[in-house]
């Protein structure tokens, strides 16, 4: 006889969230790839009133799925506590999966309210600057929480080291992050935007992807690209991504910085809607990541699956997901020279550029498919249910999910 597929709830908190995120991609990639008779998916999101047609939200709808938005006034607001424990019982969830810090939070309050099990996603905290801030804060308290959850699932093991704390740390796992390599497929029919970006196709493109925020590095990009321009007369550079909500300063900032140093007709700041991200990376010969602070970068992986060689900086999992001169360039955050020393040596070498970014796919396809990651995660939440109807000591279950992790997790 065959079982009912089991119920996940994903509880999201998207307050500060304009664009796709990391966070969005990964829970729109589970909510597609996991198999539908064997889990059933919805998506809770806590939004500020009024932030009902935001471009993550036109995404979640563009792909059909079942998405319920809960407006919080403030954030000692309670509205999203209430909708979650409605949703628990009207939909009969058996585990709440829980995104953000506020999520963590309000998640552990309903999930134990229902006797439902809890799984945290911890990415980090990476929208957070240095410095003690209300993010600290937030960490703090997520941490305590995250000692609560019956699992804590991270995308890497450098991620996994900050998750949770203290003697009740809960079990955490590792599951890489995983994208559709037959959507990001080089030879792909994606079109080509350098005429729409620079009005001529007889370029070289080199670009980043992602959120615009100072933990990206865009300013240190820029500041490379002024002393490569003058070298390369057909390069050019192609800065794709958004600002989340209050961080629109350094938006201006960025755009500032290119005109001081006078890029203009060189350097393109835009952004597009995630379902053109395959045919922008399509138009690019090389990703540059200049991150300072990472988890496991949906970016990168999209940008591997295209068969791009990429620069990345070394912060979060990025060791993990490529092999230094095999898979990718690792260089160090936060160095204007080691990007500009990088982005010259693939600009002189196309041997080199076509080597990369054949190892990146293969590489991909080997360790990071949409595929391998929905598998892994139907096994952890399998164990989780399993260890608590059979009440495990916290060892138990501890050293039962410790066995599905992708990577081995110090506890």
């Amino acid at each position: 006889m065959s079982s009912k597929p089991l119920r996940i709830l994903y509880f999201r908190n998207a307050r500060g969230i304009s664009d796709v995120t990391g966070a969005e991609s990964y829970v729109f990639a589970l909510m597609q790839a996991l198999d539908p008779a064997q889990v059933e998916t919805r998506l809770l999101a806590t939004v500020r009133p009024g932030q009902t047609d935001t471009p993550w939200i036109i995404e979640a709808r563009r792909r059909g799925l079942p998405l319920q938005l809960v407006e919080v006034d403030s954030r000692f607001g309670m509205q999203d506590l209430h909708a979650l424990r409605a949703a628990i019982r009207d939909w009969g969830a058996d585990i709440v999966h829980t995104l953000d810090h506020r999520a963590d939070i309000v998640g552990w309050r309903g999930a134990r309210a229902e006797n439902c099990a809890l799984i945290n996603a911890f990415f980090g905290w990476t929208n957070f600057t240095g410095g003690f801030s209300m993010g600290s804060l937030y960490a703090f308290l997520d941490r305590k929480v995250q000692a609560r959850a019956d699992a804590v699932i991270t995308d890497s093991g450098y991620m996994a080291s900050f998750a949770g704390s203290g003697a009740r740390r809960s079990p955490v796992v590792v599951v890489h992050n995983g994208v559709d390599a037959g959507r990001f497929e080089p030879s792909g029919a994606h079109g080509d935007l350098r005429e729409r970006f620079f009005g001529q196709r007889d370029v070289t493109v080199f670009g980043t992807v992602g959120r615009v925020h100072p933990n990206k590095g865009q300013l240190e990009l820029i500041a490379a690209a002024k002393r490569l321009c003058p070298k390369y007369p057909s390069l050019r550079f192609l800065i794709i991504g958004a600002a989340p909500p209050g961080w629109e300063a350094y938006r201006d900032e960025v755009r500032n910085a290119i005109t001081a140093a006078g890029l203009q007709e060189r350097v393109v700041f835009d952004n597009v809607p995630s379902s053109d991200i395959p045919a922008v990376l399509s138009s690019l010969d090389a990703l540059v990541s200049p991150s300072h602070v990472e988890s496991f970068s949906y970016s990168l992986l999209e940008a591997m699956s295209m068969a791009l060689p990429i620069i990345a900086t070394d912060v979060g999992g990025n060791r993990e997901m490529m092999v230094p001169d095999d898979s990718g360039i690792i260089i160090p955050a936060g160095d204007v020279d080691a990007i500009f020393n990088a982005c010259q040596r693939l600009l002189d070498d196309a041997a080199l550029r076509a080597r990369l970014g054949q190892r990146a796919r293969e590489r991909l396809l080997e360790r990071f498919t949409l595929a391998a990651m929905a598998r892994r995660t139907t096994d952890i939440y399998r164990a989780v249910l399993a260890s608590r109807r059979e009440r495990l000591a916290p060892a138990a279950a501890r050293e039962r999910l410790q066995r599905l992790s992708a990577v081995p997790v110090g506890q």
